[in-house]
């Protein structure tokens, strides 16, 4: 299990504990701003579920019909878990907490909350950190610092997790700020507002993931070092005298294809072929005009079976250069 998966695994579970004990405070208390927090464990819930779906499919081997992959399901599957976040876990907990603070309801049970609360800070921020080791673990191998991968990194698994679980913990500090002003002022209004932050918050979270996973269903480049470390291998070739036309997408988080037309340089590829054959030797087959025509027929041959070859060879040391590149199409031009 890689470790964006082990996130979104981890992730589920405290979710669904403390999602089970949030309902349950909800229901002993009436609090708007723990049943904006029960909302958001369930928005989560369905929204990590989603990703496990995404992280299965993804992995669904090419096919005729998809001859590079399903990497970029998941992206359409966080995009729905993002759309979750929004219309259910910000809308509801709006509209509720707008309520309550226009006409505020008494509160009971405060304490049962506020523990429940205290919990839960505890797991997600338990969650939160081992989301981030995922998250920076992925950053070191594409070579970007953890606040630029969360930003444009290809992985959106380990991210989204992260986004909902740094959400999941500023709004149980906001629930415990909502309910501990509610039980100090005595004004029930408090704990509408707590919820409205919380729904703002959701809100702006699901939108930069909405945003995110959009751009990559749309196909970007990766990061500008991985693309600089696959035209290196190309210009460090003695055969490839230029390099034109180069086009490199992301596939999924792991997958990269790269595209690209090169002008072979023709007398290095013929040093290297008469560097192979005894000059003298093919000096001496030559007694007629016909002679001469054949060996350069056959010679031109096998400039068009070396310029395959270097194809390959360049192929071979593109996905070793970048173990993500898994489709690299290299033409001659």
């Amino acid at each position: 299990m890689t470790t964006s998966a082990q996130a979104v695994a981890i992730a589920l579970f405290v979710d669904f504990m403390i999602g089970g004990a949030k309902v349950v405070a909800f229901l002993l208390t009436g609090s708007t701003v723990i049943m904006a927090e029960a909302l958001h464990s369930v928005a989560d819930i369905t929204n990590q579920s989603l990703l496990v779906v995404g992280i299965n499919r993804s992995k669904r081997k090419p096919d005729p019909e998809y001859p590079y992959g399903f990497g970029r399901s998941r992206y359409i599957w966080a995009l729905l878990s993002a759309s979750g976040v929004l219309f259910v876990g910000s809308g509801i907990s709006i509209v509720r907490g707008g309520q309550q603070v226009l006409a505020p309801e008494p509160l009971s049970h405060m304490h049962a909350g506020l523990v429940v609360l205290l919990i839960s800070l505890a797991a997600e921020g338990a969650s939160l950190a081992f989301g981030l080791s995922a998250v920076r673990a992925s950053a070191r191998g594409t070579e970007q610092s953890i606040w630029r991968y969360l930003r444009s990194g290809p992985d959106p698994m380990g991210v989204a997790v992260v986004l909902e679980d740094t959400a999941a913990v500023i709004g149980v500090v906001v629930a415990l700020l909502g309910l501990v002003l509610t039980e100090w002022t005595g004004n029930a209004a408090w704990d509408g507002a707590g919820s409205i932050v919380i729904g703002l918050l959701l809100g702006l979270s699901a939108i930069f993931l909405i945003n995110r996973n959009r751009r990559f269903l749309l196909g970007p480049a990766p990061s500008a070092e991985s693309v600089a470390r696959m035209v290196a291998v190309l210009e460090h070739s003695p055969v490839v005298a230029g390099i034109q036309d180069v086009k490199v997408s992301q596939l999924g988080a792991d997958s990269v294809r790269f595209k690209a037309e090169l002008t072979f340089d023709g007398r290095e590829i013929a040093r290297r072929l008469l560097a192979q054959r005894s000059l003298d030797s093919m000096w001496g087959t030559l007694e007629r005009p016909e002679d001469l025509r054949g060996l350069l027929i056959e010679f031109g041959g096998q400039v068009t079976e070396a310029i395959g070859d270097e194809v390959d060879r360049l192929e071979e040391q593109l996905a070793n250069a970048v173990p993500e590149a898994q489709h690299v199409d290299l033409e001659p031009d």
